[in-house]
């Protein structure tokens, strides 16, 4: 339990929800996957940029977070890459969306992120859509957590739209 002025609860905006101890994962929402190219790569270039069948992971080192840090969304990319056919190549390793950008935009190789990371505008990255691709993201928190601004949120969430 927190004290006063202090978070009593946390999301998690990864694709990898684990949990240990007494916490439960809700799916928050579902987005698609988009592959974050160096801006001069062929690849993101003109008529490119339109969406991507998944099969171009097989065309460009990937950027990923490493497994021991989120080791659904590493698998869940790996998997990607397996069910299209592709063996990913591997060429770097970032602990947070910045530094994997960054690494796209030195020209490390691409990353896969969920689309909505386009919003970060990074320079040097051109982000495109994969096609028929999706994630779902969880909000994780612990189950003795009776806060009400909690409660609300997960009212929200299974609730939808109103």
């Amino acid at each position: 339990m927190g004290s006063p002025g202090t978070y009593q609860w946390a999301s998690s905006s990864t694709r990898a929800s684990s949990c240990s101890g007494s916490c439960a994962a809700n799916a928050a929402w579902s987005e698609p996957l988009s592959v974050f190219l160096p801006a001069a790569h062929p690849l993101a270039q003109g008529l490119a940029r339109r969406p991507a069948d998944p099969t171009i992971l097989g065309e460009i080192p990937l950027v990923l977070w490493p497994r021991d840090v989120s080791p659904r969304s590493y698998d869940e990319i790996i998997a990607l890459c397996h069910r299209v056919g592709v063996s990913p190549r591997i060429a770097a390793e970032g602990h947070s969306v910045q530094t994997l950008l960054a690494l796209v935009a030195a020209g490390f190789g691409a990353a896969v992120l969920t689309d909505s990371h386009r919003a970060l505008r990074r320079t040097g990255v051109t982000p495109r859509l994969l096609n028929r691709t999706s994630t779902t993201l969880h909000l994780v928190h612990r189950t003795d957590n009776a806060s009400p601004s909690l409660t609300r949120l997960l009212d929200a969430l299974t609730s939808g739209p109103r």
